[in-house]
């Protein structure tokens, strides 16, 4: 039945329900504002937006609160939040998937588990199927037509070596020319089972790109059992993802047996319901393109907050002048 977890594949956990029942109860003023919020916020050069998760000390999620409770700081500097809203904006989300020959036992699973977690998606959200072997083929491109990217998962087939940094670095870039004029949220959730065999570009560069991207990462690897962390390439290969996932404000999964996968796509898409989107027009109108480091607090007692840790400046366009 469409928009179900499959027995085999785990039930949808009570805590998603409870998250679907509080937002059928959210205040309509509190709707009405965060959509006045969306009308006025224009994203420009000067603008910066965020998405922020709220756990409490035992990492669970912390939803619903107002934006009282948030402050950001730019570089030392406290910044106004000219806009806020929580799980309301539409979703943008590329879902990589491995289909290296090591794949070969795995990947009619981690299919099912994935268009499960598509299923599960709203009216608005878009979603980008790209498969990562020998190369980097993008199925099918940004739609909010899921039954598309269904077939488009079920389609992909075993084949090839691993080049995971290409296809992390090529996702990243992609999102750099897709409606930058919108305001959303932007996530990449990649599915490895092995580290990198043939991408041309290395770890930095993927890691640079990630700090330039306001996209956050969320890595599954599959190769994250004892035994296999005993050996160096794939201990330093979740030791890279769990890396790219911080940076960017998202979560690293190892899950201990391939079944417990959709569990893995639903506390994903629990956080992704349940996040904050702040925006703020920055105080330095300075175009140096250097590092700006964030901060952001929350006034309720026991939480912190988990996003990303800055951003890049925008540089002054050089245009060259015409020789007269």
């Amino acid at each position: 039945m469409r928009g179900s977890f499959p027995l085999g594949l785990g039930h949808a956990p009570m805590r998603f329900v409870a998250w679907l029942l509080f937002a059928g109860a959210l205040p309509t003023t509190a709707v009405a504002q965060e959509a006045s919020d969306v009308a006025r916020f224009r994203v420009g050069v000067d603008t910066v937006s965020l998405s922020l998760t709220l756990l409490d000390e035992d990492a669970h999620l912390v939803t619903g609160l107002p934006r009282e409770n948030f402050t950001v700081f730019e570089d030392g500097a406290e910044q106004t939040i000219e806009f806020f809203a929580h799980g309301e904006l539409p979703l943008k989300m590329v879902i990589l998937l491995d289909i290296s020959v090591s794949m070969r036992e795995r990947l009619e699973l981690a299919q099912e588990a994935a268009v499960r977690f598509v299923e599960f998606l709203k009216p608005g959200d878009e979603v980008q199927v790209v498969e990562f072997g020998d190369r980097v083929s993008t199925l099918i491109e940004f739609t909010p037509n899921f039954d598309e990217v269904a077939t488009a998962i079920r389609s992909t087939e075993v084949g090839g070596a691993t080049a995971l940094y290409n296809a992390i670095y090529i996702s990243l870039k992609d999102f750099e020319a897709y409606r930058t004029d919108e305001v959303d949220r932007r996530a990449v959730i990649v599915l490895s089972d092995g580290n990198d065999t043939r991408s041309v570009l290395g770890f930095e560069d993927v890691k640079q790109q990630a700090r330039k991207s306001n996209v956050i990462i969320y890595a599954i690897s599959l190769r994250a059992s004892k035994a296999d962390l005993e050996k160096d390439k794939y201990r330093n290969a979740k030791f890279e993802l769990d890396l790219l996932a911080e940076e960017s404000g998202g979560v690293s999964y190892a899950p201990a047996r391939l079944e417990d996968l959709a569990g893995v796509y639903e506390d994903i898409l629990e956080e992704l319901k349940g996040q904050y989107s702040v925006g703020y027009v920055s105080t330095n109108a300075e175009q140096d393109g250097k590092w700006r480091h964030l901060q952001i607090l929350t006034a309720e007692p026991g939480t912190k907050v988990r996003s990303r840790e800055g951003y890049y400046a925008p540089r002054k366009s050089r245009l060259r002048r015409r020789a007269r």
